[in-house]
């Protein structure tokens, strides 16, 4: 006799809960501190990129003036207030005439530096034996 045997149903594997991925609102909120931080780090760098900014600024400014006053001095212009680095450079802002040599009648005038602008540079620049001299370290030595 031939027995039929019954068919076993069919069985369907049953899915894990949740397949490993990210929900949206995980996502979301990653978004969220990653935009939060690069806001804060854009604004920080920013910032101390307008530091480095300026301080350059400075130091090419106080060269200006050393470089004036070096020729200046070498033409034999009057322009140093003995003790005075300010009145010095305010001189060379006004202008000052060569007395000898080749410059002779010649006019040294810091004609791209503002007075506003002394404050800053004053730090990069030292007063010796009546020369101006720059300092790269702004006197932080």
């Amino acid at each position: 006799m031939l027995r039929i045997h019954p068919q076993p149903p069919l069985i369907f594997p049953v899915p894990p809960k949740q397949a490993g991925g990210f929900s949206l609102v995980e996502v979301l909120v990653v978004i969220a501190l990653l935009g939060v931080l690069s806001g804060v780090l854009i604004g920080w760098y920013a910032s101390y990129h307008q530091d480095v900014l300026q301080k350059v600024t400075r130091q090419r400014n106080a060269q200006e003036i050393v470089s004036i006053g070096v020729c200046a001095t070498m033409g034999g212009a009057n322009f140093v207030v003995p003790g005075d680095k300010r009145a010095t450079i305010e001189n060379l802002i006004n202008g000052t005439i060569g007395q000898t040599g080749l410059w002779k009648g010649k006019v040294f005038r810091l004609t791209s530096l503002e007075p506003a602008a002394l404050p800053g540079a004053l730090e990069f620049v030292t007063f010796d034996a009546n020369l101006l001299l720059y300092e790269p370290a702004g006197g932080q030595l």
